[in-house]
Order: C-alpha cells, then sequence, then structure tokens
C-alpha cells in the first residue's frame, strides 16, 4: 500500500485517501484535488478562516479588490468577475465603463449582481474538506418484495434463531435468492417489531384491575374469561303442576 505519487508506504499511522483507484498520501492528495486559494493557489489548513464567494475561498488576507487592493470585511458589497473580487465602487466604474455610456446615473448592469460578504468561516467546514465527496442527488433505494416461500423460509429460521449467524446467513441467501442486505435488514425489522409488541404487553398487565382502559374508542372496565360453568340458576317462579 504505496501513495501512487511519491510512493510512500501507508500504514496506520498516516492518513490515506483513495481516488480514481489510486491511494494517496495526506500531503499528495491536498495538493493534487486539494482546495486552494482562488486568489494565490495556496491551500488551507485546518486553522485557517476563510471567506467564501460562491463557489471559491479565499484566505482572508486575499479577500480584496483587485482594483484598488482594499481588504473586504464583512457586511463589504462586491462583485465576483471573471478577472477577480471587486468593491462597490470599482464595481460601478467598470460597469460604466463597460456600458460605454460615460453617464455617472447609468444604471448597472443587471448580469452583476452585488453580493455580501459574510463572516469568515473556517477550512475545517465539510464543505471545504477534499476528501468529502457529496452525491449530486440523494438515490432511491428499490423496496424489495418478499414471496410467501421467502417469507415463510425467514420466519422459520427466526422461529429457531432470531440473531442467526454468518453461515446461517449464507444458507439463507441460498435457499431464498435474496441478498444478504435484505435478509439483514429482515430480521433487524422483525426483533424490532417483537421488542415494541413485547413492551407493550407488559405495559398492558402491569395496568391495575380497576384501572379504565380506551380500545379502539370503547371505554371500560378490563375483565378476564373465566372457564365455562355450568348453568343451574333457579327459576324466579315456583313450578306449577298441571293435571
Amino acid at each position: 500500500l504505496k501513495c501512487a505519487e511519491c510512493n510512500q508506504y501507508l500504514d496506520e499511522s498516516c492518513t490515506c485517501f483513495v481516488r480514481d483507484g489510486k491511494t494517496y498520501c495526506k500531503r499528495d492528495y491536498i495538493r493534487l484535488y486539494g482546495i486552494k486559494c482562488a486568489k494565490c493557489s495556496i491551500g488551507f489548513s485546518k486553522n485557517d478562516f476563510v471567506m467564501r464567494a460562491r463557489s471559491k475561498v479565499y484566505h482572508i488576507e486575499c479577500f480584496r479588490c483587485v482594483a484598488c487592493s482594499r481588504q473586504l470585511i464583512p457586511g463589504d458589497e462586491f462583485a465576483l468577475r471573471e478577472d477577480g473580487l471587486f468593491c462597490r465602487a470599482d464595481h460601478d466604474v467598470v460597469e460604466r465603463a463597460s456600458l460605454g455610456a460615460g453617464d455617472p446615473l447609468s444604471p448597472l448592469h443587471p448580469a452583476r449582481p452585488l453580493q455580501m460578504a459574510a463572516e469568515p468561516i473556517s477550512a475545517r467546514q465539510p464543505a471545504l474538506r477534499p476528501h468529502v465527496h457529496k452525491q449530486p442527488e440523494k438515490t432511491t433505494r428499490v423496496r424489495t418484495v418478499l414471496n410467501e416461500k421467502q417469507l415463510h423460509t425467514l420466519r422459520t429460521c427466526y422461529a429457531a434463531n432470531p440473531r442467526p449467524d454468518a453461515l446461517m446467513k449464507e444458507q439463507l441467501v441460498e435457499m431464498t435468492g435474496l441478498s444478504p442486505r435484505v435478509i439483514r435488514v429482515w430480521f433487524q425489522n422483525k426483533r424490532c417489531k417483537d421488542k415494541k409488541r413485547s413492551i407493550m404487553m407488559k405495559q398492558l398487565q402491569q395496568q391495575q384491575p380497576n384501572d379504565k382502559t380506551n380500545i379502539q374508542g370503547m371505554t371500560g372496565t378490563p375483565m378476564v374469561a373465566a372457564s365455562p360453568e355450568r348453568h343451574d340458576g333457579g327459576l324466579q317462579a315456583n313450578p306449577v303442576e298441571v293435571q
């Protein structure tokens, strides 16, 4: 395991980065792919504070107007052009010159909106870390539908052992044709449902007999059905002998 640039051996004592199937040490990876200042082209350390203008990042000292070299501080209005940062005053001059009107009251070009400088942020934020690659869109995982045979196999195995080992999971993969991930998730969900059902039953058993309960909109006193018994109750009237 070596760096693809300097051939340094990589082990548990140094940070390893992987990109496009190649491994790099931290120094070469930051040099090749790290975020650099848009002004001086020097990278950032973890303790640096930076200024951001759209997708470009600057050192605090490099966040200056290219025309007057004035450092822009939080709250200043500026414009980001192809040739660099401009403060509001120099931006107005450049825009009027590009329009060619020569009139100091001519309006600014609508395609050059001004921005307001925000507070400096830490270079350790995830947005500035070169090795964090965010997916453009969240992928939707396809829901797996199990047939009756697969469900019967999983339930039979669960009844015997709710926490199967790796060997049993491999056998379930062969028997059901499902992926290991689907089987692992099914057992996790099944254990979670059984645990919730067990807690609910325990809470019901702890209720006092004289407590009122409300089940599906019906209010009453909980009772327990007893065993059937012979009905020997006498009639309310005396028997009459018929001749």
